[in-house]
């Protein structure tokens, strides 16, 4: 595709999911959507075939404050311009599917979301630790339990 922007980008996604993903316009300058979660290997795989190879820049993960029932997954690329793919996940048991068979170079990302929020990522044959200490046992360091007063 020549002419590749987000809008052509949000196009063929909403096309591929079969409705209306919603824009989040709340990152810096990246243009973002979000997907259903069970979608998101089908949007990966057509933006690496849109771009002929996708660049992933990293994986991110976090909790808001009002919705500590949820986790959200930002898929953050940069491909002629930054767009993120926004997936949310139930906080108790978070589980997706792994994107190492499209974009191989997710394994750090993978490892480190599922090591800090406790998110299983199937389809991997194992997720070892990364940041932690061996002999860590108090469970993902960066679920919120409860709202702290900011």
């Amino acid at each position: 595709m020549d002419k590749v922007n987000f809008e052509v980008l949000r196009e063929q996604i909403d096309s591929l999911v079969g409705s209306k993903c919603e824009v989040y316009d709340a990152i810096g300058n990246d243009d973002a959507l979000i997907i259903p979660s069970e979608r998101l290997m089908d949007v990966v795989a057509l933006i690496d075939q849109i771009f002929d190879g996708a660049h992933l820049t990293t994986i991110t993960a976090q909790q808001r404050a009002g919705q500590l029932d949820l986790i959200e997954l930002m898929y953050h690329f940069y491909q002629k311009f930054a767009f993120t793919i926004i997936v949310r996940l139930q906080a108790e048991a978070p589980s997706i599917a792994s994107i190492l068979s499209i974009l191989p170079g997710a394994d750090f990302y993978e490892r480190e979301v599922a090591e800090m929020f406790g998110v299983k990522f199937t389809g991997r044959t194992e997720t070892p630790p990364l940041l932690l200490p061996d002999d860590w046992d108090q469970g993902p360091p960066f679920i919120r339990k409860e709202v702290i007063d900011e």
